[in-house]
């Protein structure tokens, strides 16, 4: 493995596919900060030409150390702890190396590349605790320099020459370091931020490929809801033409309900196709279209006062089409039982659907005779009709309550899902 394939690898400890783009950058700004602390710690021993024995070689080497440490903790995933060390680290040597050297030698010029990568490592969209803890550390280690002296780390074998060379030596140093942090770290955002524009580009594409394919099921889907509504006619049709062939009375009724069966879906479809989402339909404006076909179908839309009472609901297919059918024989059996006789007068037909704590209660009442008997209890002799509206509901998990209130009334009551 070569310097550069080492160095780009050391770069990425701890860089993670789910973390977000700061705090990549931020990981691979502390490894890449930590190799720089390294390197110039390294670059600092030359001034064992200027110090000699007095050098303090091994506190170098512990800083170099630490700096180590750091980049292991971001191998090992413990990122903040490694920041954190990081700063610690910096400022504590930044301390040390102030405290050792004369102040004329301009030592703390070396806080202008410390406070640089500070404010390139945090994130500048929030300040948070972890910000706060690094801008404190590198104020406090700055303000001790000042405030705080310790006679007894000072070197004092430096004559002027030396400490005028130093002091060269350190601006120079200083001036490199940080330009050298600021185009460092400026490049790895420069190219996290082309990585972001990418994925953005990706992104796009990705989205105009998920509409291309939305739209061309949108109309699969629409072209599927108008072909099984057609396919319904069809069947009617076919209906139609048996009923004429047919003389009994008996299975002309039975072709004519389950037309209006058929009917029945094929109007959920035919709504379905007209909603944009092709999801869901309002079961209001079912209903009233459904009542109205059936009525005509009877003959008996001026004979009967039909009243409707809606609440907007929409319900998918799963549930309207099963409802169609219960609404279809209540309906239809309503019409042959209790309003297509000349002895009732006033005729009237009421339907309500309400909506009340995610549950949907559909009422249908008419002005007829009313239940011979009672549908709640008595499940053996009941009609096909009446089999039909049990199992319907229970399908959508409903109950039913049959009941005479001045004619029959039925009250199906099932969960809005």
């Amino acid at each position: 493995m070569n310097l550069k394939a080492l160095f780009f690898q050391i770069l990425n400890f701890g860089v993670q596919d789910d973390q977000s783009f700061h705090d990549k950058r931020r990981i691979k700004s502390v490894n890449l900060l930590n190799i720089v602390v390294i390197s110039f710690l390294l670059i600092g021993l030359t001034n064992w030409f200027f110090i000699k024995a007095d050098f303090p070689i091994l506190i170098e080497f512990t800083f170099m150390a630490i700096a180590a440490v750091s980049i292991y903790l971001s191998y090992r995933q413990h990122v903040d702890i490694s920041f954190a060390l990081f700063t610690v680290n910096v400022n504590c040597a930044l301390f040390f190396i102030c405290k050792y050297y004369p102040a004329e030698t301009g030592a703390y010029l070396f806080y202008f590349p410390v406070l640089v990568s500070i404010v390139l490592l945090n994130n500048p969209s929030r300040i948070d605790r972890s910000s706060v803890f690094h801008f404190l550390a590198c104020v406090l280690s700055f303000t001790l320099n000042f405030v705080v002296d310790i006679p007894q780390w000072r070197v004092t074998s430096l004559d002027t020459e030396q400490i005028q060379v130093l002091w060269y030596y350190d601006v120079f140093l200083s001036i490199i370091l940080t330009g050298l942090l600021t185009f460092l770290l400026n490049k790895t955002i420069f190219n996290q931020n082309n990585e972001i524009l990418q994925q953005i580009d990706d992104i796009k594409k990705t989205k105009e490929a998920v509409n291309i394919s939305l739209k061309e099921k949108e109309v699969l889907l629409a072209e599927l809801h108008h072909r099984v509504k057609n396919n319904l006619a069809i069947i009617s049709g076919l209906l139609n033409l048996q009923e004429d062939a047919v003389d009994n009375r008996e299975a002309k009724q039975i072709i004519s309900e389950t037309k209006d069966r058929i009917m029945s879906m094929a109007l959920v479809h035919k709504m379905l196709f007209k909603n944009p989402d092709f999801k869901t339909i309002n079961f209001g404006n079912y209903s009233s279209e459904l009542i109205n076909e059936l009525f005509n179908s009877y003959n008996l839309s001026e004979e009967v006062k039909i009243k409707e009472e809606y609440e907007t609901i929409n319900l998918s297919i799963n549930t309207c089409i099963p409802l169609g059918l219960i609404l279809n024989e209540i309906v239809t059996n309503s019409i042959k039982y209790g309003l297509n006789h000349d002895s009732t007068v006033d005729k009237q037909f009421s339907v309500s659907i309400k909506n009340s704590s995610n549950r949907v209660l559909l009422t249908v009442k008419d002005s007829g005779t009313g239940f011979n008997k009672d549908f709640n209890s008595d499940l053996e002799t009941s009609s096909l009709g009446i089999v039909l509206i049990r199992s319907l509901t229970e399908q959508i998990d409903g109950k039913v309550h049959f009941s005479n209130s001045n004619g029959a009334k039925i009250e199906i009551n099932f969960p809005n899902n």
